[in-house]
């Protein structure tokens, strides 16, 4: 699946994730997120590392849960290697651990802090949209048409239902 943006978060973090993905393609961008993308059979490693590679920005969703991630490191230190832009969607105040901080100490943050988190996706796609050079379609926002029902409250996560859900370990 060809892909704009690569979205980047700790498994804890899924389902903002499933929402930041049901966003963003529900606007038109195409993303690639784990381990929805994995191609069975395949290695996680190297199919990360060539989604990133073929990606034209990231979206990092960042959390304490991200901040202490090695995995969500390894990501990002492939994608400054890339050279992509590196849009931080940040859904808790958290200060930048020193690994992460060498790499985003400089660009600008998207704060999500308060609820909910719906309020936000909007102009998350707008931005994303804009460092794609695709013109803002306000028809495709889509903070009024998704919404994150947490996982205990239902059998079916908004991933599910949008097609951006699999399960795997915590990182």
């Amino acid at each position: 699946m060809a892909h704009d943006v690569f979205i980047s978060h700790s498994t804890r973090d899924k389902p903002v994730s499933d929402a930041v993905c049901a966003a963003l393609e529900n606007a038109g961008i195409r993303c690639w997120v784990a381990p929805r993308d994995v191609q069975p059979g395949r290695s996680f490693a190297g199919e990360i590392t060539r989604a990133i590679q073929q990606s034209k920005a990231m979206v990092l969703i960042f959390s304490a849960n991200s901040n202490t991630s090695e995995q969500v490191l390894r990501e990002v230190q492939l994608a400054v290697e890339a050279k992509l832009h590196i849009l931080q969607f940040r859904i808790e105040e958290v200060l930048l651990n020193d690994d992460l901080k060498y790499y985003l100490s400089t660009p600008h943050w998207l704060d999500a802090l308060t609820p909910p988190l719906e309020q936000h996706l909007g102009r998350l796609a707008n931005s994303i949209r804009t460092l794609l050079g695709k013109p803002e379609n306000a028809a495709a926002i889509p903070s009024a048409r998704v919404s994150l029902t947490p996982p205990a409250a239902s059998a079916q996560s908004l991933g599910e239902i949008s097609g951006c859900s699999q399960s795997s370990p915590p990182l």
